[in-house]
């Protein structure tokens, strides 16, 4: 894809003899193909999935004041709300792993 970009920038300033391509490629009004269809709604659900979790990320909040207390009295009722402050980040953590191998999958 590089190399294409590439070769539709030249102009007469960074290429010395070849030829200058005038090329109009139409992203918005792209439609894909019916052999290309299957492919195409598998990568847009992985795509739309990816904004959800995008926004699982922007608002994480850390347990550190939870751990912290835990930590330094480790009673049973600072640790019971250390975790229930963990937990949820860890499933959170588990969920952007497992998009991460569901990106590289269709990538």
């Amino acid at each position: 894809m590089g190399k294409l970009l590439s070769l539709l920038a030249r102009d007469e300033s960074n290429c010395c003899s070849s030829p200058r391509y005038d090329i109009f490629l139409d992203f918005e009004n792209a439609a894909p193909t019916d052999t290309e269809r299957d492919v195409f709604e598998e990568v847009q659900r992985v795509l739309l999935d990816s904004e959800r979790i995008l926004e699982e990320i922007q608002c994480y909040k850390g347990a550190g004041k939870e751990i912290r207390e835990a930590i330094a009295d480790p009673s049973r009722i600072t640790q019971e709300r250390a975790w229930r402050a963990v937990k949820p980040l860890v499933d959170k953590l588990l969920r952007c792993y497992q998009h991460s191998i569901e990106l590289q999958r269709v990538s």
